[in-house]
């Protein structure tokens, strides 16, 4: 007999906006892109070259990041050549490194901005191998491209990028799960770790009211920096990408050991550090901070996969040791902060002035 006192409910949850919105609806993305593309049986169903010695990932915005998040992470896990450009700056050089087994892969989510579109086309002229990660079936990219990966977010319509960036990211890892399948067969550790960051994701984003208070801190200042290592600076910048987009602030990220070479100098005035530490930069990340804070006393926010990890005045604590979740965790902090910051400084988000959601050729 069921429990009336305990039965569920289905809560009608009123969003601040159409981003908090969008950026709610990851773990479900993540749930059913997993679904799409993964078997029971730890098959990944994407199709690839048969032999691929080389990779470069090409794309602008929010999808260069996923580009600059996946690129380390191939020659990592997959141990192959990975470079990644921005679309502008690709299709102003004239040599390209091809090998006979190069795949360029191109990375939108309109599949129709204009400059990744060019360099699709420039590559293509070259006779290379394409792929593209994007969320428009039937784009002009997807028409355009010789391997074609649905990212399958569902329409975006926050200008913002959110769920479609966290769903590049991840077909992007699913691409390099599968070329590593084919060199050592078992990838099912990995496969196991994505099941779970569904569950992942909705834990870090019920956290809700420490995010908002940390972005009441965050309001105060004007002088923001994100410090991040490796596949993390990335997401530093996407980070600031983020506030910028939402909020008008100018925000800046830079690797860690990078900022302590000049650039930490802009801590001379009024500031705020917001730091993103796993267990690979722990021991190297607290140093540093522990001289910012000696040389500067700036507010520290820490975004930390460890738990022993206390540097920061608050600490927000993203549990895991796995590295692939870690990546999702961190951005999805920063996408959750980003949002709340514009809330409290009465921005709209869904529609920052002078931007659009896609980047067309206007010739």
């Amino acid at each position: 007999m069921e429990n009336k006192k305990t039965k569920s409910k289905e809560v009608d949850i009123k969003y601040c906006s159409i981003m908090q919105k969008e950026i709610f609806e990851e773990p479900s993305v993540v749930k059913n892109l997993l679904e799409k593309y993964t078997t029971k049986e730890d098959k990944i169903n994407l199709d690839l070259p048969e032999k691929t010695d080389n990779i470069v990932i090409v794309a602008s915005g929010s999808s260069y990041n996923c580009a600059a998040i996946a690129a380390p992470l191939f020659i990592e896990f997959a141990n192959i050549p990975c470079e990644y450009e921005y679309s502008s700056e690709f299709i102003l050089q004239k040599k390209h490194f091809i090998t006979p087994h190069s795949l360029y892969i191109f990375v939108s989510q309109s599949g129709e901005t204009s400059d990744t579109l060019n360099a699709l086309k420039m590559i293509k002229a070259e006779g290379v191998k394409t792929m593209c990660i994007t969320n428009a079936k039937d784009s002009t990219m997807w028409k355009l491209c010789d391997y074609k990966i649905l990212s399958d977010a569902g329409e975006e319509k926050s200008i913002a990028s959110t769920k479609a960036l966290t769903a590049q990211i991840l077909c992007a890892i699913l691409v390099l799960l599968k070329i590593k399948a084919t060199q050592s067969g078992d990838i099912s550790g990995y496969l196991n770790t994505m099941r779970r960051l569904p569950a992942y994701l909705e834990r870090i984003k019920m956290d809700i009211e420490k995010i908002h208070n940390t972005a009441k801190e965050i309001a105060k200042y004007n002088n923001i920096s994100i410090l991040g290592n490796k596949n993390y600076y990335p997401i530093a910048k996407e980070g600031a990408l983020k506030m910028k987009e939402t909020c008008y602030l100018n925000v800046m990220a830079y690797p860690f050991g990078e900022f302590m070479h000049g650039h930490v100098a802009v801590l001379n005035q009024k500031s705020l550090v917001i730091s993103i530490i796993d267990e690979e930069n722990a021991e190297f990340a607290v140093r540093n901070l522990r001289k910012i804070r000696q040389d500067y006393n700036p507010i520290i926010i820490c975004i930390t996969s460890v738990q022993d990890v206390k540097s920061g005045d608050i600490n927000i604590y993203i549990k895991t040791k796995r590295k692939l979740k870690a990546i999702f965790g961190s951005l999805l902090t920063l996408q959750l902060i980003a949002c709340e910051l514009a809330s409290i400084l009465k921005k709209n988000p869904d529609a920052p002035k002078g931007l659009s959601k896609v980047v067309k050729d206007e010739n």
